[in-house]
C-alpha cells in the first residue's frame, strides 16, 4: 500500500527530464510515497509550501440484491456489491515534521521508462526544501518493446495450450461448475491446512 502525493510547487527537474517530458503537466502527475501512512490517502504540496490532504466521507451502499450477489460469487466471478458515497470532502492541513519520499515511473515519448523520485522536508507542515534524488532511465524503448512481446508470447501460448482449451470447454458444458468444484477444493484443503498447522503449534507448545 502506499498514498498519493500531488506537488504544485516547481520540481528540481533536469535539463534531460525536462527534453524527455515536453510537455508533462507535473502538478497533476499523481506521485506514490510510502512515508506516510499508506492509506492510499492523496496529499497535496501547496504553491504556499504547505502540506494539506483530502479527508473524505461517507458510506459504503449496496448495489445489488443478497440473491444476486450470491448468484455471482456461484458462477466463481469477484463481487464488491457495495459502492462508496461520498457526503463530503475537505482540505486539511497537516503538521508534519519528516522527510517525505515520492516517486513516479513514467515512459517518455520514445517509450522510454523512467525512475524519478524526490525528497521533501517538512517542517510542522511547512516545505523547507525539495531535493531530485533519482531520475534515469529504467528500461529503454527496445526493452519494453521486447519485454512486451515476450509477455504477449506467454499469454498466447497458454490461451492455445490443450488444457486451457480443455478447461474452457469443461467450463462452458458444466456452466462454470468445474472450476466451482476446485475452488471449493482449494478453500477445503486451505481449511485443513491452517488446522494442522495450529495443531502441530500446539502439539510443539505443550511438548516443552
Amino acid at each position: 500500500m502506499f498514498d498519493y502525493v500531488y506537488c504544485e510547487r516547481k520540481l528540481p527537474l533536469t535539463k534531460q527530464i525536462k527534453k524527455a517530458f515536453p510537455n508533462k503537466d507535473w502538478t497533476t502527475t499523481d506521485f506514490q510515497t510510502k512515508s506516510l501512512d499508506n492509506t492510499m490517502s492523496a496529499y497535496y504540496i501547496k504553491k504556499n509550501g504547505y502540506l494539506y490532504t483530502e479527508k473524505v466521507e461517507g458510506e459504503h451502499v449496496r448495489t445489488m440484491s443478497e440473491a444476486e450477489e450470491k448468484k455471482i460469487k456461484k458462477q466463481g466471478k469477484f463481487c464488491w456489491p457495495y459502492k462508496f458515497v461520498e457526503s463530503s470532502r475537505t482540505s486539511v492541513k497537516e503538521e508534519i515534521t519528516d522527510t517525505i519520499n515520492f516517486y513516479d515511473y513514467s515512459e517518455d515519448e520514445e517509450g522510454n521508462t523512467w525512475d524519478i523520485e524526490f525528497d521533501a522536508v517538512f517542517v510542522k507542515g511547512k516545505l523547507i526544501s525539495l531535493e531530485l534524488v533519482k531520475g534515469e532511465i529504467t528500461t529503454t524503448a527496445e526493452e519494453n518493446a521486447a519485454n512486451e512481446k515476450k509477455w504477449l508470447e506467454r499469454a498466447q501460448a497458454y490461451e492455445n495450450h490443450p488444457w486451457t482449451k480443455t478447461k474452457k470447454i469443461l467450463n462452458k458444458i458444466t456452466f462454470r461448475y468445474w472450476s466451482t468444484v476446485w475452488q471449493n477444493v482449494s478453500r477445503i484443503l486451505g481449511k485443513w491446512s491452517r488446522a494442522l498447522n495450529s495443531a502441530q503449534l500446539w502439539v510443539l507448545k505443550n511438548m516443552y
